[in-house]
């Protein structure tokens, strides 16, 4: 049985979408929408929607380190950079666990299991505002989305800023 909601498997051609200075972002597989993510670049933080209404917050934690969590602050998955440079990143869960790494070419990566890629994720060559996504084999929607948090969002998954901001509550304005 597929698994629904935030542990969806994003399977076949998919992308994410955003206009040219956007912060909110569509991702799609094989043409539905699986899901939108906005970013909140004030609080250093995106958050992940889906149709049925279930939502994931993706925020720094530490170091070079951004977590996923549910409404209820529940950890769901993490990724952890493991290289100097932001060239190669862990991605875990309690159920899973990937590595994503920068290709020699310009604005491309993969998602490998035991050294073994299952997906590409291809920027355009101007920007991160379109990615293209490639996974024969299938990966977890977070796995696409913490992937995306830190290869569109560098500056933010590098490390929690000094100045972070921490997120309202539910129901509070943003």
């Amino acid at each position: 049985m597929a698994e629904r909601g935030l542990h969806t498997t994003v399977y076949g051609q998919g992308q994410l979408r955003s206009s040219l200075g956007s912060n909110r972002w569509r991702l799609f597989a094989n043409d539905e929408e699986l899901a939108q993510l906005r970013r909140l670049g004030r609080l250093h933080i995106s958050r992940i929607q889906l149709p049925s209404g279930e939502e994931a917050t993706l925020t720094p934690d530490g170091r070079s380190v951004v977590v996923a969590l549910d409404r209820d602050g529940n950890e769901l998955a993490r990724i952890i950079r493991t290289s100097w440079f932001g060239r190669r990143w862990e991605i875990e869960s309690q159920k899973w666990a990937y590595e994503l790494i920068s290709d020699p070419r310009p604005r491309r990566w993969h998602i490998a299991v035991g050294g073994t890629s299952v997906a590409q994720i291809t920027g355009s060559l101007v920007s991160y505002n379109r990615v293209m996504i490639d996974a024969p084999l299938g990966v977890p929607l977070l796995v696409v989305a913490l992937a995306w948090q830190v290869v569109a969002r560098p500056w933010e998954a590098a490390a929690a800023p000094a100045t972070l901001i921490a997120s309202p509550a539910e129901g509070e304005p943003e």
